[in-house]
């Protein structure tokens, strides 16, 4: 195999949930040798559903790829054995709410002094600073505080919730980014830093569109279900069997579509000739039109017809459809059977970032309960019955 970009690059994974795991999975993916460090009675995680076996494919997905250790960070033999991991860690990813890791002793300016080339990364809810810094954070609460609920969903309706963890893995992807940007600064100038990841900001900066239309007309946006509100026909359609999705976003794209529906009449009806007519006044109408040229016709004749003449359209797949989906699954390699000494063969989702020279695909799953406990801490110099000893007396 391939000599991976991130070989010899050694990180402390510190995490629960998604969020944090997420980020070290992108970094375990890219070949560094990732340590999930587990209270000795494991990440409740572990036990989350669903599972194969008793083994929880949450926790396999978010933790694949990396070594476990255990340690008992209430015990003061538990506080120097991570204090002489962290001594010898490139990175270190924590994601408890700002404090907790002062309180341990494991600060970014504590861990700092032992380590002045450490890369810290923290992510939390709201970040290590400002009025909301101590409020707890989840998925669900960075959606709902970052203005993204408030744009999801159908016009006229609740607020809703995007259907995949969309904070989670937006402040995962950011803290990944972040480290990987302090690593290279870290080779010019030899010096750590710490990165604050907060869910809501990484909401916050996808809001792109929606604050500018905001800071321009003093409207506040809200949902508009599968609706762009600076393009039409950008939305979802009904066909016999199913949902599509046409992103028509120009005047000659939109005369094209036109012509390949068979209405060529479209192009030259004051309501959709220009674009600023067709997204305001005209989507509305237009829509019934689109809906009733594919309501006696399958997703897959929409697309085809469409596609021919290369507007860009999609049908809407559920996940059985994605997993199933030769590009997705195979071309592309999203989704990658592993082999699990007690569940056996199943798969996990890929990883998106595909590179030339240095391969991302996940290729192990994730460790056992402390199962790198003697080789890991063999490099801090505790020996085999040393190791035993610990364990007897729950310090690991």
């Amino acid at each position: 195999m391939a000599k991976q970009a991130l070989a010899g690059i050694k990180v402390l994974d510190m995490t629960q949930f998604l969020a944090g795991p997420y980020c070290g999975l992108v970094l375990a993916d890219m070949g560094a040798e990732v340590i999930k460090i587990e209270n000795p009675t494991g990440d409740f995680v572990r036990k989350a559903r669903p599972q194969i076996k008793d083994t929880s494919i949450y926790y396999e997905n978010m933790n694949r790829g990396k070594k476990s250790v255990t340690i008992n960070l209430k015990t003061k033999e538990g506080k120097d054995i991570f204090a002489k991991l962290i001594a010898k860690a490139d990175i270190l990813i924590e994601n408890n709410r700002p404090g907790v890791m002062e309180r341990l002793g494991f600060s970014y300016e504590q861990t700092k002094a032992m380590n002045p080339g450490l890369i810290y990364c923290s992510i939390s809810g709201f970040g290590q600073t400002g009025p909301y810094s101590q409020r707890p954070g989840y998925d669900l609460i960075g959606q709902a505080m970052a203005g993204a609920m408030s744009l999801t969903g159908m016009e006229g309706q609740i607020p809703l919730k995007s259907g995949i963890p969309l904070a989670d893995v937006m402040g995962g992807m950011n803290g990944a980014i972040g480290v990987l940007a302090a690593l290279q600064y870290r080779n010019m100038t030899g010096k750590g830093q710490h990165i604050d990841v907060a869910l809501v900001d990484s909401i916050v900066s996808s809001l792109l569109t929606n604050t500018f239309q905001y800071q321009i007309t003093g409207e506040i946006p809200g949902p508009s279900g599968n609706r762009y509100f600076n393009a039409y026909p950008y939305d979802s359609f009904s066909a016999k069997d199913g949902e599509y999705v046409v992103a028509c976003g120009t005047d000659p794209h939109f005369y094209t579509m036109a012509d390949a529906m068979g209405m060529p009449e479209l192009k030259e009806d004051p309501r959709f000739k220009y674009l600023d007519d067709r997204k305001t006044t005209g989507a509305d109408a237009l829509k019934k039109i689109i809906d009733k040229w594919s309501s006696d016709k399958t997703v897959e004749q929409c697309v085809d017809i469409l596609m021919a003449v290369e507007i860009p359209v999609a049908p809407i797949l559920n996940v059985k459809q994605v997993v199933e989906d030769k590009h997705i699954r195979e071309a592309r390699e999203m989704f990658v059977d592993v082999e699990h000494p007690v569940a056996g063969k199943f798969y996990i989702t890929g990883n998106p970032v595909k590179m030339s020279e240095t391969p991302t695909t996940p290729t192990k799953c994730a460790s056992m309960l402390g199962a790198d406990n003697e080789e890991v801490f063999a490099t801090i110099g505790l020996d085999k019955k040393t190791v035993q000893e610990y364990k007897e007396k729950k310090i690991i």
